[in-house]
C-alpha cells in the first residue's frame, strides 16, 4: 500500500501570467511522484465556500497526510497554515521547496524540527529526485 503525500502550493496569489505554467508545473510534480505515493488532492479554487475548503483540505488531506511536499514558490497563508499543522501537529515529514528564485519567509527557512527540510531546487526533476529522497 502506498503512502498518502499531501502537495500544498499557493493557489490565490499565483500572478495571472504564471498561473498556466504554476499549474501545469504542480501537475507534473503530482504525476510523477503518484507512482510512489499515494496524493491526495485539495480543493483549489474551485466554487467552494471557504469553510468547505478548510474541512477538505486540513481534515482530508493534510490530517490523513503520511507526508507533505509544500511548494513555496509564492507566498501563501493556507499554505503556512498546512505547513505548520503538518509539523507541529502531526509530526509529519514536511519537504518543503522553493525555486532558486524566489522569496521565502525566514520563519519558513528557519524551522528547525526534525521532521522539517527546506530547499531551493532548479528543476522539477529535482524536487521529485528531493522528495523520494527524504520523504520516503
Amino acid at each position: 500500500m502506498k503512502k498518502k503525500l499531501y502537495v500544498g502550493c499557493a493557489l490565490t496569489v499565483v500572478p495571472a501570467e504564471k498561473k498556466d505554467f504554476f499549474w501545469g508545473m504542480i501537475k507534473d510534480i503530482k504525476k510523477e511522484l503518484s507512482k510512489s505515493f499515494e496524493i491526495l488532492e485539495f480543493k483549489g479554487l474551485g466554487d467552494h465556500t471557504p469553510q468547505e475548503v478548510y474541512d477538505f483540505d486540513i481534515r482530508e488531506c493534510v490530517m490523513k497526510a503520511d507526508f507533505m511536499l509544500a511548494i513555496c514558490d509564492y507566498p501563501s497563508l493556507g499554505l503556512g497554515y498546512e505547513i505548520a499543522t503538518s509539523v507541529e501537529k502531526l509530526g509529519i515529514p514536511v519537504l518543503a521547496v522553493a525555486h532558486k528564485d524566489s522569496v521565502v519567509a525566514k520563519l519558513i527557512r528557519g524551522i528547525d524540527h526534525k521532521n522539517f527540510h527546506f530547499i531551493y531546487y532548479n528543476s522539477v526533476d529535482e524536487i521529485i529526485e528531493k522528495t523520494l529522497e527524504i520523504l520516503k
